[in-house]
């Protein structure tokens, strides 16, 4: 059996999550969790068991687990999004904030913890602030769509519509092919704004 580099299966999965493929993401949870179990890779378990436990939407228990992992590997910025990211749907949003903060103090170079943070300030209505951050996600990561859509949405909560405009159509032709949710999203605000 080939070696599979856990590292980058996390990627993958993120990618089917992002795009709503919640089906193959279950799929590759349970295939990572097995090799992680294989491989005697504590770290990786660890992650996937509280992926699996977000799925199922039990968000305290995927803490447990984070935390688990952020034993082994302390400056994990995935790990910090994602605990962050269950805090925020548990309703803890200052802790949420806080553990964002945390996670780039740790891993400045982790665009998923830019734009999520992104995305918890632009739900609190503190959109400039929000419009940095996801500036910093695109910095590290030019084609990601999540910012893209999610900067504009925010330029549209600002009244730069020109900017909103431009950034949807960006997003709208990297999106293509990869999600018909998303790709309807961004369609459905592009005409929205262009009425």
């Amino acid at each position: 059996m080939p070696k599979v580099d856990l590292e980058k299966e996390r990627k993958l999965l993120d990618r089917e999550i992002t795009f709503f493929h919640f089906k193959r993401a279950t799929r590759k949870i349970k295939k990572c969790i097995k090799l992680a179990e294989e491989t005697k890779d504590d770290f990786f378990l660890s992650y996937f068991l509280a992926q699996r436990c977000i799925l199922r939407q039990d968000y305290r228990r995927a803490m447990h687990y984070f935390n688990c992992a952020l034993h082994i590997r302390k400056n994990d910025g995935c790990t910090y999004n994602d605990k962050a990211l269950c805090l925020a749907e548990l309703g803890r949003l200052k802790e949420a904030l806080a553990c964002f903060n945390r996670g780039i103090k740790r891993n400045r170079d982790c665009a998923s913890l830019y734009h999520n943070k992104g995305w918890l300030l632009h739900s609190l209505g503190r959109h400039k602030e929000a419009a940095v951050c996801f500036k910093k996600a695109l910095e590290l990561e030019a084609g990601r769509v999540e910012s893209l859509y999610s900067l504009a949405d925010t330029y549209c909560h600002l009244n730069d519509l020109q900017q909103a405009r431009q950034l949807f159509h960006r997003a709208l032709r990297l999106i293509k092919g990869k999600s018909s949710y998303a790709h309807k999203q961004t369609l459905k605000k592009l005409n929205k704004l262009e009425r």
